[in-house]
């Protein structure tokens, strides 16, 4: 099993931590003393659908979910998520999970996937699952920002995942198969990804398709936005998903939130080849892409990957055919506000630079529904028919 995950929690959240569940010394997730917003005022979405995965041509599931606060913000800092498939939905026996020094993953060999509850910095009775302690579910999506017993200012972000000594994403084998890895056929195959910490190449979403944030401005880091999908190389099977996210507070009561999603049918989409695209020699360049029919918009996705990493995207992208999109020359680092439309503007791409490129396919609108232009508590994340299908290209790896 791979799962290929891009999800991750909003910019917003990180200026606004004080509004949300944080975690106590022990690692449970409790409310702060000041300006706590009310549990049962979010609301949590869960769409399901099919996942052609371009790089090794297999079809998988595609899981895509919100959880935000009426101001469409994340609705807490820390959560333990359960996905639980249809009887024939089997995660492989052989599915290592997120601690190889923990014993057997407890959802290999099961119908869910799974998420651990924190445990102290000893990892005095961690649990061995696919998600691990960390695995939280966000704004647009689930990612590794779950809060813990640490003390980081600002919270973790992509770019910033849970990195605690303990038993927090950085002591885990919470790997994956990166879009850098799968381009160099390397990965352990079965945990999901991206996992976003400061190193790999992931699915995130950057300018010019976002604001730019490359400014210095932006939490140290910071990578980027979420496309939000979570895609798990398992075949899909067709019927009732449920998701489960317990929210383990102390000073209220636990409260599990629960949603149910159907897989109508398991026809992929048609597959999405690998964009073409010639650099400018002045930091970006143009390209082109096949979009099967039946994606309703894609996105192409860019990582400056050495000596980055720095991510782009270009999009939304509408309707089928052949579609041009071009990456403009200076979105790279630069220091101060609208810097990168003066003299100091960073380029893009810097000759001699390695970089990544793939695109997405979705028949539901995946851009509109992410940070940092959505503010809905409930985006519509839904396409046709009644799920969320993606396909997506192969990787290509080139040099500047």
């Amino acid at each position: 099993m791979r799962i290929v995950k891009a999800c991750y929690q909003t910019f917003p959240l990180v200026v606004a931590g004080a509004m949300l569940v944080a975690c106590a010394a022990n690692g449970i997730a409790q409310v702060p003393s000041t300006n706590q917003a009310s549990l049962a005022a979010n609301k949590l979405q869960f769409v399901v659908g099919t996942a052609r995965i371009g790089q090794d041509g297999t079809v998988g599931v595609n899981f895509v979910t919100t959880l935000r606060q009426p101001n469409g913000l994340t609705g807490v800092l820390a959560s333990s998520p359960t996905i639980t498939g249809p009887v024939g939905f089997v995660v492989p026996g052989g599915a290592a999970g997120a601690y190889s020094f923990a014993g057997a993953n407890v959802d290999a060999g099961t119908r869910h996937i799974s998420s651990s509850p924190q445990v102290p910095l000893s990892n005095v009775g961690l649990i061995n699952s696919t998600l691990g302690t960390f695995t939280g579910v966000y704004a647009y999506g689930l990612g590794p920002f779950n809060s813990d017993q640490s003390t980081v200012s600002g919270g973790y972000y992509p770019g910033m995942p849970n990195s605690t000594a303990g038993n927090g994403f950085s002591s885990s084998t919470y790997n994956g198969t990166s879009m850098v890895a799968v381009a160099l056929g390397s990965g352990d195959g079965i945990q999901p990804l991206p996992y976003f910490s400061v190193d790999p190449m992931e699915y995130i979403t950057g300018p010019p398709a976002v604001p730019f944030f490359n400014n210095g401005t932006y939490p140290t880091n910071f990578a980027g936005y979420p496309p939000g999908f979570t895609v798990v190389e398992i075949p899909p099977v067709a019927g009732s998903y449920s998701l489960s996210v317990l929210v383990a507070a102390q000073n209220v009561s636990p409260v599990t939130y629960s949603q149910t999603a159907t897989l109508t049918t398991t026809t992929p989409l048609a597959a999405m080849p690998a964009p073409t695209f010639a650099g400018d020699a002045a930091g970006g360049g143009t390209g082109t892409v096949s979009v099967p029919a039946g994606v309703t918009e894609t996105m192409v996705y860019v990582v400056d990957a050495v000596p980055g990493p720095l991510f782009y995207a270009i999009g939304p992208i509408a309707g089928s055919g052949v579609k041009a999109f071009a990456l403009p020359d200076h979105l790279g680092k630069c220091t101060g506000a609208g810097c990168q439309n003066g003299a100091s503007a960073g380029k893009s791409l810097n000759t001699g630079d390695t970089y990544f490129i793939s695109a997405i396919g979705y028949d539901y609108p995946a851009f509109e529904a992410g940070p940092p232009g959505n503010t809905q508590q409930t985006p519509p994340i839904v396409g046709a028919p009644g799920q969320a299908d993606i396909t997506m290209s192969p990787v290509v790896k080139a040099t500047y």
